[in-house]
């Protein structure tokens, strides 16, 4: 045989071996994948980075049941990879891979950029209301249902919180009491706090109810509020109303008009009101105590149609693949997540949607009698409001949108309008082109 065909024998059979190999080790991965090491169950975890939550609950939730294995899937290298990069490639993988009938079992989908409701739409999400229903173990009294009832699509729970924030206002609570002005912030309205904004700017206590705020920041505040109002998303394709956006402009603009809120620079505490979120029980004093001698925390306004009980914002947000092979394994886990020994992990943030790892967060919390601010100062902790905190727990009920990429083309494109430059029917049917493209898309 000539030497040149012994090289391309040689070759060939190298090529043959390497893809055999290939296919061989696919074959064990994807057999692994249901079984694991030493037949175990592998429940797949996809985040888009690492959490020392997932890592502690993984640890636990093996030691209790040595027959799953937990495996957390990160796209994220560390600090120095391009967190923008990452965080798209996650959401192409995970669009790619739902859709098409594959992906992990367990997946975050609090990452901007994720269409849930396609995932909804095509059925690639499990129903996790039908679960808990079915699930004899789990008791619905033990969690924040008005929460979860909250976060439903379609009429069903697809993407399940465990962590959640309060959508607040913080106020300068004496100026307000001096000013004499009264006010219902259980019910109250934007419009109606464009009302009482104008009546406290009269009374001489602040020029404004809001400072540092741009008219197209203003705009994303509220359409956040009106978020299922202008956008459709549970029909496909997507819809926007850009006739309802129009109203929303025309309101941000009467607001500064009537000089309400404004966008020059006041100084901290200037004012009578900035929004916050409640991050942490804590934050409910701590938050108002840096800004006002006596401040205090209000209820957000509610917007056209909204149903009373407050905002909230949603924090570690999971979905099962239905396609899973291990459904069983992951909604354990889930449920594990939701457990009081993992809700009480040291560092995690908002408030749990277990309802006894809040009670006992703020029993503690009244126990201690005060909290002490970044300055140094400390500021007591009343019954009350302990009772106020709670209360806005049980009846939060709506929660806020907060797609960055929407977000985004609404400030991009509101500028024109607020500096006179376009209509806003014009500015509002340009966003709604480009927001339904991207819902679409």
């Amino acid at each position: 045989m000539k030497k040149s065909s012994v090289c391309s024998l040689i070759v060939a059979i190298a090529i043959t071996t390497t893809l055999a190999a290939c296919a061989g080790k696919q074959a064990d991965e994807k057999q692994e994948g249901q079984q694991g090491q030493e037949g175990k169950k592998v429940v797949v975890l996809s985040v888009v980075q690492a959490d020392p939550v997932y890592a502690q609950a993984e640890k636990l939730y093996e030691a209790k049941h040595p027959d799953v294995d937990i495996h957390i899937k990160e796209y994220s290298q560390g600090e120095g990879s391009n967190q923008e990069g990452v965080v798209e490639k996650y959401v192409n993988t995970t669009n790619t891979e739902l859709l098409s009938g594959e992906g992990a079992d367990l997946i975050a989908l609090d990452v901007s950029g994720l269409p849930i409701g396609r995932y909804v739409e095509k059925q690639a999400l499990v129903n996790l209301s039908e679960l808990m229903k079915q699930d004899p173990a789990f008791d619905s009294n033990s969690y924040e249902m008005n929460i979860l009832d909250g976060s439903k699509m379609n009429g069903g729970l697809y993407s399940l919180p465990l962590r959640f924030f309060l959508d607040t206002l913080m106020g300068d609570a004496k100026a307000i009491q001096q000013s004499g002005e009264t006010f219902d912030d259980s019910t109250w309205t934007w419009g109606e706090f464009t009302a009482v904004g104008k009546r406290l700017a009269a009374s001489g206590g602040h020029t404004y109810s809001m400072g540092n705020m741009p008219p197209e920041r203003m705009l994303n505040i509220l359409f956040a509020d009106n978020y299922t109002r202008v956008v459709n998303e549970e029909q496909r394709p997507a819809s926007f109303d850009a006739n309802a956006f129009v109203g929303l402009m025309e309101q941000v603009k009467t607001m500064y008009a009537d000089k309400v809120v404004t966008d020059a620079e006041v100084n901290a505490g200037d004012y009578f009101f900035a929004p916050t979120l409640i991050i942490s029980p804590e934050d409910y004093f701590t938050g108002p105590g840096m800004f006002y001698e006596q401040g205090k925390i209000y209820r957000k306004p509610l917007a056209a149609g909204q149903q009373a009980g407050g905002t909230f914002v949603t924090h570690k947000e999971l979905g099962i693949n239905r396609n899973s092979n291990v459904q069983a394994e992951a909604w354990e886990f889930l449920k594990f997540l939701l457990s009081e020994e993992i809700q009480t992990t040291p560092g995690l943030q908002g408030f749990s949607v277990n309802k006894m790892v809040n009670e006992k967060t703020l029993k503690e919390l009244e126990d201690k009698g005060a909290v002490e601010t970044p300055t140094g100062s400390e500021i007591p902790i009343k019954k009350a409001d302990i009772d106020m905190i709670k209360q806005m727990l049980a009846h939060a009920a709506t929660p806020q949108k907060n797609d960055s990429k929407i977000l985004s083309i609404i400030e991009e494109e509101a500028k024109a309008y607020y500096s006179g430059q376009k209509s806003a029917q014009a500015i509002a049917d340009l966003i709604a082109n480009r927001v339904t493209t991207y819902l679409n898309e």
